[in-house]
């Protein structure tokens, strides 16, 4: 009887001890896995660390084009932004410059905000003459056809003599054309010639007083 009492009590302090090795794993399981958690959202997880998705890489060769679409909706290729970051400086402001809505004018589905445009008045005989060269379309409602530049006081008067034409006239369109690459391409040269009336306003108004 003493030999089995021996033999029993030996067999559960196996038992105990197995018990007490199985929770000792699972704990230090459950640590680990509290740590890689951790490490993931903090340092891993960019996005749940509070970078925004849309501006995230892929490596999925379908999605390359597209893979920082938020970023590019933001600033598109060839913007103001663009060009002030590759030349290092920002154009300075003239003390005559000021931000003009005006309209309607034509502006195709292939220009957006942001884009740098020449407008042009296009008669019905065929002429066509550049207005205002190579300025940025800080907005466009497509609703209206009303556009946002900033113009100078010269521009600005040549622009009110090109849509008195446009008004004035059968067959004449006040249109836009937009930059391919404004980052290298120059501004066209002026070709409309305003009426006289506004041509003796711009001499009196910037080159007298200037």
């Amino acid at each position: 009887m003493n030999n089995f009492k021996i033999i029993g009590t030996g067999g559960k302090k196996r038992r105990k001890a197995f018990g007490l090795l199985v929770l000792f794993g699972i704990i230090v399981a459950a640590i680990g896995s509290v740590i890689i958690c951790t490490f993931v959202i903090t340092d891993g997880g960019g996005v749940l660390a509070g970078q925004d998705a849309s501006e995230t890489w892929t490596d999925d060769p379908e999605n390359q084009a597209g893979s920082r679409s938020g970023q590019e909706e933001k600033n598109p290729p060839g913007t103001a932004a663009d060009i002030q970051f590759l030349t290092g400086k920002e154009e300075p402001v003239s003390e005559d410059e000021r931000e003009l809505s005006f309209g309607p004018m034509a502006i195709g589905p292939n220009i957006r905000t942001g884009d740098f445009i020449d407008i042009r008045l296009m008669c019905a005989d065929g002429t066509d003459y550049i207005v205002v060269s190579k300025k940025e379309l800080i907005d466009y409602n497509s609703s209206t056809g009303m556009s946002v530049i900033r113009v100078r006081e010269s521009e600005l008067l040549t622009l009110n003599s090109a849509m008195a034409d446009r008004n004035s006239m059968t067959g004449v369109t006040l249109y836009a054309v937009r930059y391919v690459d404004p980052l290298s391409q120059s501004a066209a040269d002026i070709s409309y010639q305003p009426n006289e009336a506004v041509s003796n306003q711009i001499k009196e108004r910037v080159y007298d007083a200037g």
